[in-house]
C-alpha cells in the first residue's frame, strides 16, 4: 500500500509528539483557509480564530513546518492575507484576527479555491486549502474550471472541506475534498462541539499531510523505511489527541 512509503515519517511525528517540540521542522505545508462570510458564519469564524493556535502547535509537534493565508467569500472572493508566519497570520490587527461575517452574497466554492491557487506558495511545499461553508457551491460553471486549474499545475494539491452535507448540490464538495487527498467534514458537527472536533480534525490534517509529502519526495531519507502503517497512525491520532486533552486541562 502507499501508506508504507511514509509511515517512518508518521512514526517520527509520534515521537515528536511524545518528546516535545523538535528543534526543526521536516515537512513544509502552506495552508489556505477558505472562509464563507455570509451572515450564517460569524459563529464559526470565532471558533476558527479560537483554535487556530491548537491547530498550530499540533502541526509543529507533528514536525510540520506549516504557513497560513486566507480566503474570503461570500460575493466575491480574495485573498486578503498571503502565506505567512503563523505569528505574522494570527497577531492582533491581522486580516486573520480582523475579518468577520458579512452579511451575504454569491457563495461560490470553487471560484474561492481558484482565488487561494494564486497564494505565494514556498517551493516544495504541501499546499493545503481549507474551505468552511455552510452552503452549497453556487455557480457551477466554475467546478469545471476549479478542475482545469487543479490538474495544470502538476502539483497534488490536499483540499478539506467543512461543509454541510444537506445543502452540497450533487455531492459536489463531499466527491471534491477525497478526489484531491482531503476529507469531508460535516460543519454541524464543527458546531456542535468545535474543541473536539477541531482535534479530530487536525489528526487528519496531520495525516494528510505526511501522506502528500512522501507520495511527492519519495526518496527523501523520512519515507523510505517501512513499518506497519495502521498501527503508526492509529498511535499518531492517540498523540494528537493527547494533545487536545492536554491543551484543554491546562
Amino acid at each position: 500500500m502507499k501508506l508504507n512509503k511514509f509511515a517512518t515519517t508518521a512514526a517520527l511525528a509520534v515521537g515528536l509528539i511524545g518528546f516535545g517540540a523538535p528543534a526543526q521542522a521536516v515537512i513544509l505545508t502552506d495552508i489556505v483557509w477558505i472562509v464563507d462570510t455570509s451572515g450564517s458564519m460569524g459563529d464559526d469564524i470565532t471558533q476558527v480564530k479560537s483554535n487556530i493556535l491548537s491547530f498550530n502547535t499540533a502541526m509543529t509537534t507533528a514536525g510540520i513546518d506549516a504557513q497560513y493565508g486566507l480566503v474570503r467569500f461570500g460575493g466575491t472572493a480574495s485573498l486578503i492575507q498571503d502565506i505567512t508566519t503563523f505569528s505574522t497570520f494570527s497577531q492582533a490587527g491581522s486580516p486573520f484576527q480582523l475579518f468577520t461575517a458579512n452579511g451575504g452574497g454569491t457563495e461560490d466554492g470553487s471560484a474561492a479555491i481558484q482565488v487561494g491557487m494564486t497564494a505565494t506558495f514556498r517551493a516544495n511545499s504541501v499546499r493545503n486549502f481549507i474551505l468552511v461553508t455552510d452552503e452549497n457551491d453556487d455557480v457551477l460553471t466554475n467546478r469545471a474550471a476549479l478542475d482545469t486549474a487543479l490538474a495544470s499545475t502538476g502539483i497534488n494539491e490536499l483540499i478539506n472541506i467543512i461543509g454541510n452535507a444537506s445543502d452540497d448540490d450533487s455531492n459536489y464538495y463531499r466527491n471534491l475534498a477525497p478526489a484531491h487527498g482531503g476529507a469531508f467534514f460535516s460543519i454541524t458537527d464543527f458546531r456542535a462541539n468545535p474543541q473536539t472536533f477541531f482535534t479530530k480534525f487536525t489528526t487528519t490534517k496531520v495525516q494528510e499531510t505526511v501522506i502528500n509529502f512522501c507520495e511527492a519526495n519519495p526518496t527523501d531519507p523520512q519515507c523510505l523505511n517501512t513499518v506497519p502503517e495502521p498501527s503508526v497512525l492509529a498511535l499518531l491520532g492517540l498523540g494528537l489527541l493527547g494533545l487536545g486533552f492536554t491543551r484543554r486541562k491546562a
